[in-house]
């Protein structure tokens, strides 16, 4: 769902872009509508896909990743 739902709003604010260069030239500052409304969709863009990354590592969480010479998975963590 959280997919559907990211592509609805990147097409949304993709749209909502392009539309405002041309109300920007005819209408002038009338153009801050739809760059809100582009800012706003781009923005719930990245929530869904925030959701949807949280969701898909809830259901199969990711195995840890081994050392890039030995292949081994280091526990201890130190920094």
């Amino acid at each position: 769902m959280y997919k559907v739902l990211r592509i609805v709003f990147c097409i949304l604010a993709v749209i909502c872009t392009a539309v405002t260069v041309f109300i920007f030239a005819y209408f002038k500052l009338w153009g801050f509508v739809p760059l809100c409304g582009a800012a706003a969709f781009a923005m719930l863009m990245f929530v869904c896909k925030g959701r949807q990354e949280r969701e898909e590592n809830r259901l199969a969480p990711t195995e840890p990743q081994g050392d890039f010479i030995t292949g081994k998975v280091n526990d201890d963590k130190t920094d």
